[in-house]
């Protein structure tokens, strides 16, 4: 996998969020994924699925910042930033994010591993 083909992994991965496509988000999500919010909270694989799905939390729009990848054998770090707008439980917010996004090569393809997030203060 080179650099464009996670860059596009990730598109899709946020367009599924964004589009409530859970088939996509099956496939793109480890089953052991560590999902950490910039509130704190943690999500695995099957609670953060759950919450979109039951529309506790909606995903509106995300605008992705400067991406850089950085390759390591099996495993792709992405340091990045976006702006996410999101209704969670009926409260809609807009967040500035600095993130660190994990894929890595399993047996079923490139596959999301873990996220960590912080907001950008205004």
């Amino acid at each position: 996998m080179d650099i464009q083909g996670i860059l596009a992994l990730e598109r899709r991965r946020y367009d599924a969020m964004t589009g409530n496509d859970q088939g996509a988000l099956a496939t793109l999500l480890h089953d052991d994924l560590v999902y950490t919010h910039s509130s704190g909270l943690i999500d695995t694989k099957a609670s953060y699925m759950e919450s979109i799905s039951s529309g506790r939390v909606q995903y509106q729009q995300i605008e992705l910042g400067d991406q850089q990848v950085k390759l390591l054998g099996d495993v792709a770090v992405i340091i990045g930033g976006s702006r996410i707008d999101v209704v969670v439980r009926g409260t809609s917010k807009s967040l500035s994010l600095r993130s660190l996004a994990v894929w890595a090569a399993t047996a079923a393809g490139w596959q999301f591993v873990a996220w960590q997030s912080c907001a950008i203060a205004a």
